[in-house]
């Protein structure tokens, strides 16, 4: 672990970094200078710059009041609130009671303020420990079961209100170990109740939540197979002799598998790229019966002898993703170092020796973290399946255009109303490929753009004979005085290369033409991701303008 020192260098040097800059609001009953510093690191080690708005130290209930009268709010990204229970309960039911009605009080206050609509809250939970305060053995038990109620409406919280995360306290009390969590000396010196230990664990959890919220997360998680997702060679010693569940080292790998399926819960997309023959991972995972992973539940498979840094862009084209959203497990460190010297954008990570390791090593880097998990995240690995079944059909087509015909597409269009809103807020905020503008909006902003009364939004699902693709196309157009513009217009990378872009942008000008709009202007705005879709407008018979600022149809 780097010390407070080091620490305290590196945040000199970021102040001279031309990062992205968020504003933090961090309020608790403890003094949190210390944590601040530790967060500043953390949110550095992913190119984030940290402000924070001065606040007094324990007096959560006034600054929470204040953030009424408080214009420059619309400045404040991220509302921090800290509560240590440990070093402030007194003796008594009652008192415990009290101070958890305080805390709800605060959260009723928040809810009401709706100035904090656009900002992200992070709640700690609640935690008790013997090892901080005194108290009569008796009233464990109370407290514990009060602090319990408590966290379940937190939960529950978070759960209505996307823009509220939870600090998991008491997991990262499981992770450090209790005796290694508090420091009472630095509470009575300087109230702050933490060992260094768990300053560093808990700004790191604070950093994989911001950076949940920004949309940094990756999206696909590229194998290994030999040694990685079981020991042995496979060519070696044959499907039935791999070390998978029955040795420790075959439990390490079981159990590793295990993690895997819980990732393709969340909605990370597997792939497998191995030097092996094809027939033989074939008949691996169909006899061995200690394998979890099935075959199926990779959506990319190049098994073969090439380069893997080379097929790695194979998995990218295949899949419709960036190369930075790909991150890449090997245990080799031979393909490793191969990886980060030929192909750079590819997220490639340190794989221990030890297997019992291999979960770790993934979950420290914050790669996959997310606070929250939509109903699109579950349907990830189902639209990918269908993705799959798309492609392998395309191999009997030597016509591009029967293909397309034989898969039976619909494109039902409608506006962007409650059922499909959070899936719109994703869209806009993750789609990068074929995003003509890259414009991003809350949930607070999409909400203020679809009360005007000058705006029309247009979302597209995909169907086709292997099933429902989801809302995969989105658009805004919006009046600016006598123009109509697009605003947005993105589809997903997941349905790209079937035109639907074409149909979508057809569709929606006869709608606009209904409404009697003869007139509306395009505007694409390049990124270092979306070249793809440069020439879209001109494409779809879109002149251009001459003082170069879009695209008029």
């Amino acid at each position: 672990m780097i010390t407070y020192d080091k620490i305290l260098e590196y945040i000199e040097t970021i102040k001279s970094k031309n990062y992205k800059a968020i504003t933090v609001l961090f309020l608790s009953n403890f003094n949190n200078f210390v944590l601040n510093n530790y967060l500043t690191f953390h949110l550095g080690q992913n190119n984030l710059k940290t402000k924070f708005i001065k606040s007094e130290y324990d007096q959560i209930n006034q600054e929470i009041f204040n953030l009424r009268l408080n214009k420059k709010i619309n400045e404040i990204n991220y509302l921090i609130i800290g509560y240590d229970i440990n070093s402030k309960l007194n003796f008594g039911e009652f008192l415990i009671e009290k101070y958890i009605n305080n805390i709800k009080n605060n959260i009723d206050e928040i809810l009401n303020n709706k100035s904090l609509k656009n900002v992200n809250i992070i709640h700690f939970n609640l935690s008790l420990s013997e090892n901080i305060f005194f108290y009569p053995t008796n009233d464990y038990h109370i407290f514990l079961k009060k602090i319990n109620s408590f966290n379940k409406y937190l939960n529950r919280i978070c759960n209505i209100h996307k823009n509220h995360h939870i600090l998991d306290v008491n997991k990262l009390i499981n992770q450090i170990g209790i005796n290694n969590f508090y420091d009472s000396k630095n509470y009575y010196l300087y109230k702050t109740p933490y060992t260094e230990l768990t300053n560093n664990a808990i700004s790191h959890e604070l950093s994989n939540i911001i950076n949940s919220t920004l949309e940094t997360n990756k999206k696909c998680l590229v194998l290994d197979l030999d040694n990685t997702l079981w020991g042995g060679v496979l060519g070696e010693t044959g499907s039935e002799g791999i070390d998978l569940g029955k040795t420790y080292r075959g439990q390490c790998f079981k159990n590793f598998q295990k993690y895997l399926k819980v990732l393709l819960k969340k909605g990370i997309i597997l792939a497998a790229c191995s030097k092996n023959n094809i027939g033989d991972v074939k008949e691996c995972f169909k006899k061995n019966k200690d394998m979890i992973l099935k075959l199926k539940d990779f959506s990319a498979l190049q098994i073969n002898w090439d380069n893997k840094y080379k097929n790695i862009d194979l998995v990218a084209n295949e899949l419709n993703i960036g190369k930075d959203a790909i991150v890449f497990f090997d245990d080799s460190p031979l393909e490793r170092e191969e990886m980060k010297n030929f192909n750079p954008q590819i997220n490639v990570i340190d794989v221990p020796h030890d297997p019992e390791n291999f979960i770790q090593s993934i979950e420290k880097t914050s790669f996959f973290f997310k606070n929250n998990q939509t109903v699109e995240d579950n349907k990830k690995r189902h639209q990918y399946e269908i993705l799959k079944k798309a492609r392998n059909l395309k191999t009997k087509f030597e016509n591009i255009n029967d293909f397309y015909k034989g898969l039976k597409m619909t494109l039902e269009i409608s506006n962007i109303n409650k059922h499909n809103f959070e899936r719109s807020v994703q869209l806009i905020n993750k789609t990068n490929q074929f995003n003509l503008t890259s414009r991003r909006y809350t949930e607070s902003k999409l909400e203020v753009f679809l009360k005007s009364k000058s705006q029309f939004t247009f979302v597209g699902r995909l169907k086709d004979k292997f099933g429902d693709h989801g809302i995969t196309a989105l658009a805004m157009i919006k009046k600016n005085e006598n123009t109509w513009i697009i605003d947005n217009f993105l589809l997903s990378c997941r349905i790209l290369g079937r035109k639907i872009e074409n149909v979508f942008l057809h569709e929606i000008l006869k709608k606009l033409r209904f409404n009697k709009i003869s007139s509306l202007q395009g505007i694409y705005i390049k990124t270092n991701k979306n070249s793809q879709c440069k020439n879209f407008y001109i494409d779809n018979n879109f002149k251009k303008i001459k003082n170069n600022v879009g695209f008029l149809y």
